[in-house]
Order: structure tokens, then sequence, then C-alpha cells
């Protein structure tokens, strides 16, 4: 048993550690247990849940590291930061384990930093360090920004940020907060060229899933609960593709025809190229820009699995490029959904809670702006363009928008209202919110090039 427990801490270490460098988290966790041997053991599941909540609570850890022990996590190799992660949370924020549980993480921590340096200053530091995490006094805020760390798991800056951005957008942020911090259900699409919306729910409901239409999007699912076999086999072959809503609606809202050229600027991981060649039944031509290799190798994958390669060519470039490698006005509709802060989606990105300043927001709004006007040239005169991101700052939507439509005049906004809620600071754009949707947030701007 004690060898098994030991695994199992390790295990838990080693997927933190990977995290802080592997994206998603999920990966890192896999790799973890297939390196210390424990698939389909009971201990598969409780490393997932230890390593998602440390990430959920990152920056609070290191805070509660920071104001007990004196030490700046930051300062150290990931090697040690991840044990001490692991083993602040397990100490000070996991209220499930019990003390002799939390004793045996303790124990095995410590034999794996020692193992790892040798060096008497670093080790007595650490030592230290250990013995005042998981002393019996806990962690207490004292400050607005330590009570703005404990309860919403963001950072400070990125709660000012949210702040301004949702006054401005006449939300309230504690609503939108404590909605967008929790997965009510996981979503998928259902791809039409293999089965039919109620084959699939008909199907997961025999085996005890508690599944339901979506609200937004005629393909989408919403299942309850843990996810089993089925759901997964699903996935595999290329029946389901997990998408939120807000991200299906995109397509749809886009609505292109059959025999139709499309081009999409940034693809992956494919969810939206997928669905733009089912939406249009295999009889278009898509160009899927994706300036990243291995997320492009991901982009290959799902089109694979969903049956829709075949109608899809893709360019590991910098969307940027597009123009030149398509040509000005070749394409009937362009998708433009570039890389953005992802404050719209703060449950299923952790680093971004914890990573957000004001400067880099300002150079992906920037960015945003050169990728939208690289879309604008490649589309045909009466074409239509959607620019989404799934960020809930003006910055990063209105803003660009607004800017585009005053250096382009033949740029004519479409006026969207549904399903979502208007902009007030652009009326005809649109914004889905987690808070009133039970969605991802997203922004939407439907622009047609005038002959």
């Amino acid at each position: 048993m004690s060898g098994e427990w030991q695994r199992f801490v390790y295990a838990t270490i080693y997927a933190v550690r990977e995290g802080l460098v592997i994206k998603p988290v999920q990966e890192a966790i896999r790799k973890a247990i297939r390196r210390y041997k424990l698939e389909s053991t009971k201990y598969d599941k409780k490393i997932s849940g230890i390593v998602y909540n440390v990430f959920r609570n990152q920056g609070l850890l290191e805070k509660i590291i920071y104001d007990l022990s004196g030490v700046n996590i930051n300062d150290l190799p990931r090697e040690l930061k991840a044990p001490l992660y692991v083993l602040a949370y397990v100490s000070q924020l996991d209220d499930k384990s019990s003390k002799t549980i939390k004793r045996t993480f303790k124990r095995y921590i410590t034999r794996y930093i020692f193992t790892y340096t040798k060096e008497k200053e670093l080790l007595s530091r650490i030592n230290e360090t250990i013995k005042t995490i998981c002393c019996e006094k806990k962690w207490k805020p004292r400050t607005f920004e330590d009570k703005v760390l404990q309860r919403y798991k963001i950072s400070p800056q990125l709660y000012n940020a949210l702040e301004k951005a949702l006054r401005e957008l006449q939300e309230n942020i504690e609503e939108f907060l404590d909605k967008t911090m929790k997965v009510e259900h996981r979503v998928f699409r259902v791809n039409k060229l293999k089965a039919s919306v109620d084959a699939i729910i008909n199907y997961l409901s025999s085996f005890g899933y508690i599944v339901e239409r979506g609200k937004y999007s005629p393909q989408a699912i919403r299942v309850k609960g843990s996810l089993g076999k089925e759901v997964i086999k699903l996935v595999e072959t290329g029946i389901l593709v997990p998408q939120d809503e807000s991200s299906m609606v995109a397509v749809e809202i886009l609505s292109p025809r059959s025999g139709s050229k499309i081009a999409d600027l940034c693809a992956a991981p494919g969810g939206k190229t997928t669905y733009l060649a089912e939406i249009t039944n295999l009889k278009s031509e898509i160009h899927s820009f994706e300036i990243y290799k291995d997320r492009a190798k991901r982009l290959r994958l799902l089109l694979e699995r969903t049956g829709t390669n075949s109608v899809v060519r893709i360019y590991v470039e910098d969307a940027r490029k597009a123009p030149l490698i398509l040509g000005n006005e070749t394409m009937d509709y362009v998708l433009v959904d570039p890389p953005c802060s992802s404050t719209g989606a703060l449950a299923r990105n952790p680093d971004v809670r914890w990573r957000y300043r004001q400067e880099d927001a300002e150079k992906l709004s920037l960015l945003q702006y050169e990728i939208l006007v690289a879309g604008w040239k490649i589309l045909k005169k009466k074409g239509r363009l959607l620019y989404t991101v799934c960020s809930v700052l003006p910055l990063e939507g209105e803003y660009v928008i607004k800017k585009f439509i005053e250096e382009h005049r033949d740029a004519k906004l479409i006026d969207l209202g549904k399903p979502f809620k208007k902009s007030p600071i652009l009326p005809q754009t649109m914004r889905a919110w987690p808070h009133i949707h039970r969605t991802v947030g997203f922004y939407y701007a439907l622009l047609e090039k005038d002959p």
C-alpha cells in the first residue's frame, strides 16, 4: 500500500510540474498517470481532482506560501514549485482529505524534494517552508486583494480589468464570476454527417446519462455528470465534438452556403472548421490557418475523426499572411476568431486567472485588429466576415470593431440580436454571457463588404 501511495503522490507532483508547461493540463495528467502506471486505479480521478484544483487556485496558493513562509515560489525551479503547490493545496485548502492523508502527502513530498536536491541551504529553506505550510494555522485573507483571491480564484489585476469591462457593458461582476467559474454540464456538437441529435440523446440516455438538447444551437447537447466510455467512444469516432454552444452559434451566424469558399483564420482546435464543413454538407472549399504545428496536428486529427478532411486545406502559417497565400477578394466567407485573453472561459482556462496583464491585452488587441484586416482583404465584395472572441473585454471586442469600421468605409455591420444579448457599446453586435445564457462568454460582430 505504501508503494501505491508514493506513486500517487509522485504522479500528482509530476502532473503539476508538467502542467506548468503543457496545455491543456489534462495532457499533463494523462502523462503522469501513465508514467506511474496508475491507469484505471482508484488514484486516477484523485490525481485529476487535486491537479485541477491546484491550477484553479494557483495564485491563491502562491499567496498562501508567501504569507506563511516568506518564500516567493516563482523564484524556484518548477521541480520544487510543483511539490509546494500540491502540499499547500492539500494542507491549506483541501477540506476532504483526512489528517492521515495530509501527513502522508507531507512525508512523500518531503522525500521527493530531498531526492531532487542535495544543496543544504536550499533544503533547509524548503524544510522550513514545509513546516509552516503544514502547521495547524490556517491562512486567512487580510486585504481586499486577498479576499478576491480566495473567493473568485483570480488575480486582483484580472478582477480590476473585469470590473471595468463589465461596468461598461452594464453587467454585474459578482453574478458573472459566480457563474463563469462553474461548469454545470459538458457541451457537445452532434456531427450531423454521422448521427442525429435525437439518436444520440436516446443512445446516451439508455446508459443512464442525463442529456438534454442545447438551447441555442440545433446540433448541441448538454451532458450532466461524469463522462464514461460511451461518451469517450463517440468523441473518438467523431460523432460528438466537444464545443460550447456559443462557439457553434458563431458558425451559424456566418451561415455559409454550400459551394462557397470559406477561410477560417485561426482554426485550431477545429470545432468551427469542422462545423463549417458539416453545415455546408461537404460542398464547400475551406482554407484553415493555424500558426502552431502542434495545434495544426490536433486540427488534422479532428478533421479525420469527423470525416471533414476532404474539403479542408490547412496552412501552418500566420493568419496575417492569408492575403499573400490566398489572394485578395477570393473568399465568400471569412471567420476571424483570433487569439484572445479567454476571459469569457475562465473555468476552462485556469492559467488565465493568474497571468492577466494589461499590456498583454493591449498587444492582443493589436494582433486581433491585424488579423481582422487580413481577413477583410481576402473577402470578396458582398461577402461576409464574422469576428468573434471568447473575451468579455471591450478592448478585444467592440473597440476592435469600432476602429475597423472607422478605417474601412466598405465595411457594413449586420445587425445581431439573437440568440444572445446586444452589446450596449455597439448595439449591432452581440454578446453571450455565462451568467445569463449558461455558455462561454463570446463576442460577435458580423460584417459585409459593400461592392
